[in-house]
């Protein structure tokens, strides 16, 4: 097993965080090597309509934006899904080095964070939300294995070849007496990097932006979706795992943008 953090001397190093952080530096590489594939759409000039996204972006300080909203959404998501415990120790809300991002609010934040980019340097939302979809899902794939290193976010019980073993730590009590669990976060990871490069597959064939982007809302429901099945430590409201209906309206949402934006490039 890898251990969650080593220590230098005085210094600490959290693996997850550390994973976190080459998952953000792989999609930021990806999207500045793919931008030559997207044209900026400016709002106003047509003298400057058709110049492909400026490489200067990539090392604007404006690229924050999206980090700081997606850690902050997705930690808020993981917050409020276990607030019982959060409520009692608020503190612990900054620990985010120990684990605990709901992917759902950090896309959420990414999205908003985007559209900030988006309105401060005046590139098209939507065609900048196609270049940063598949980074997103490799990013998104990468991070999956820090559930790993931190034994998190792991299945029920198996005794399936692949099965994971599981720190008695961090068992949930109603499994304290087995040792191997599914490794959901490996099935995650396995389908958001089959989707992502159908991702790049796609980036050819479509020409109207925010198709790529509702693409990846599509793709990243599914997978969500069907691990969700697997997952026995996600937010369950009335019977129903959140994640679950979140999905379905993704989904939804995302196959009537994707149909929109086709017809929209047909005529």
């Amino acid at each position: 097993m890898i251990p969650p953090q080593i220590s230098l001397g005085p210094v600490k190093i959290h693996f997850y965080g550390a994973l976190i952080a080459i998952a953000i530096l792989v999609g930021w590489y990806l999207a500045k090597k793919r931008a030559h594939f997207y044209k900026q759409s400016l709002r106003s000039s047509t003298s400057s309509a058709g110049l492909k996204i400026p490489q200067k972006i990539f090392d604007d300080p404006v690229l924050l934006f999206p980090l700081i909203f997606s850690l902050i959404g997705a930690r808020l998501y993981h917050v409020v899904d276990y607030w019982d415990i959060y409520g009692k120790n608020l503190i612990s809300i900054l620990y985010v080095f120990n684990g605990g991002l709901g992917i759902w609010g950090g896309i959420v934040g990414a999205i908003i964070g985007f559209f900030v980019v988006a309105k401060i340097r005046k590139i098209d939302f939507a065609t900048i939300l196609d270049l940063a979809s598949p980074s997103m899902l490799l990013g998104q794939a990468i991070g999956r294995i820090g559930n790993y290193i931190n034994q998190e976010g792991f299945g029920p019980p198996t005794n399936l070849p692949w099965g994971v073993y599981i720190f008695p730590d961090r068992r949930p009590n109603q499994f304290l007496n087995f040792s191997n669990f599914h490794p959901t976060f490996f099935y995650e990871a396995v389908l958001n990097f089959i989707f992502f490069v159908f991702l790049l597959y796609l980036t050819k064939k479509f020409k109207s932006p925010g198709q790529i982007f509702s693409s990846y809302l599509i793709f990243y429901s599914v997978t969500r979706f069907v691990v969700e099945f697997w997952r026995i430590d996600t937010w369950v409201a009335s019977g129903i795992k959140v994640a679950h209906l979140v999905s379905l309206i993704t989904f939804v949402f995302g196959s009537i943008l994707l149909l929109i934006l086709s017809r929209k490039q047909r005529v």
